[in-house]
């Protein structure tokens, strides 16, 4: 249920418990729907316009590209039965490698993908509940958020956001930036990469660059969309530059790597992630009563560990 930010009204419950989720990202709807299902009043804020967090996916230029979570793995049988529960048959695998630049396989677990976006996934496992876009919250009070008090509070945006909320000194040290670049061309990969799925090469400025047409469905015949995720260390370097500055230098870097035509180039569209994923693990400063932080900063960066993030806070909560 999306209710614009304009139309908030509520009415206090007084049978059950109320939560307030801030971030409708995977942690937080995994939580808002534990919470949900245990007849606990949930009420979800979300700063952007929709569902998703940093399991991002635009449409753009008529494509569909994931510009946060690229892929997702399964490994717990809840996560398992949660997905196959709510995405039913949408959920995919990508059948192409991932290669280094020297050419070699990276093997791995099986990279799963939803066939209408990513951020379908979280709005897949939302259905139903109440969730606020285009809400962002500044500062919270007592548990107070735009004039109703809520039992508990479970913030998913990035620690140093939560704490901010806190009124706490935020920290942003435990975080990666990360600068990201699509690219859309009218002309395909050079023919020895048109069966890899993506370079990863953690050394390099172009930690990560992948071809979305190995999703169907997603990019239009004949045109070529790439995704480009620059290193930590480019990242941190170019983070407050305008775009164009490091746009054009990761884009010469993508079109060598694939041997793409530069004047086919249709299309470019920068987009920074201030805290793109956990450098070092962090232990969490003591919130305020009833606050409780469901994120990444403990553990690890991946759309499982989010998602189980999100449910232990609800299990939290629920044991009381």
């Amino acid at each position: 249920m999306l209710l614009p930010a304009a139309a908030l009204s509520y009415c206090d419950s007084m049978s059950h418990p109320s939560a307030a989720i801030i971030g409708a990202g995977i942690a937080g709807v995994a939580a808002a729907r534990q919470l949900a299902d245990a007849n606990w009043d949930v009420v979800i804020f979300e700063k952007s316009r929709g569902w998703g967090g940093r399991c991002a996916t635009k449409r753009w230029e008529g494509q569909t590209i994931d510009h946060g979570a690229q892929f997702f793995t399964i490994r717990s049988e809840g996560f398992r039965k949660s997905l196959s529960s709510h995405c039913g048959d949408a959920l995919r695998t990508i059948e192409a490698p991932v290669m280094t630049p020297e050419g070699h396989v990276l093997a791995g677990e099986p990279r799963y993908f939803h066939r209408d976006g990513n951020s379908r996934i979280v709005r897949d496992l939302g259905a139903g509940l109440t969730m606020h876009p285009g809400t962002p919250v500044e500062k919270i009070d007592n548990r107070t958020i735009r004039g109703r008090s809520f039992d508990a509070v479970i913030s998913t945006a990035p620690l140093p956001q939560t704490l901010a909320l806190a009124g706490l000194a935020p920290d942003a040290s435990a975080y990666q930036p990360n600068l990201t670049l699509l690219l859309l061309y009218s002309s395909p990969v050079a023919a020895h990469l048109r069966d890899v799925y993506a370079i990863s090469d953690p050394e390099g400025t172009l930690a990560w660059s992948a071809s979305e047409n190995h999703k169907p469905g997603r990019v239009e015949d004949g045109k070529t969309a790439l995704i480009i995720q620059a290193s930590e260390s480019f990242s941190r370097a170019h983070l407050e530059d305008d775009p164009p500055v490091w746009s054009a230098a990761l884009r010469t870097l993508a079109e060598d790597r694939w041997g793409m035509k530069a004047d086919s180039i249709l299309a470019s569209h920068p987009h920074r992630w201030r805290y793109a994923r956990v450098a070092r693990p962090t232990p969490v400063p003591e919130l305020p009563e009833g606050w409780i932080f469901a994120g990444d900063a403990a553990g690890e960066s991946r759309l499982e560990s989010a998602w189980q993030a999100g449910c232990e806070a609800a299990r939290i909560l629920m044991d009381g």
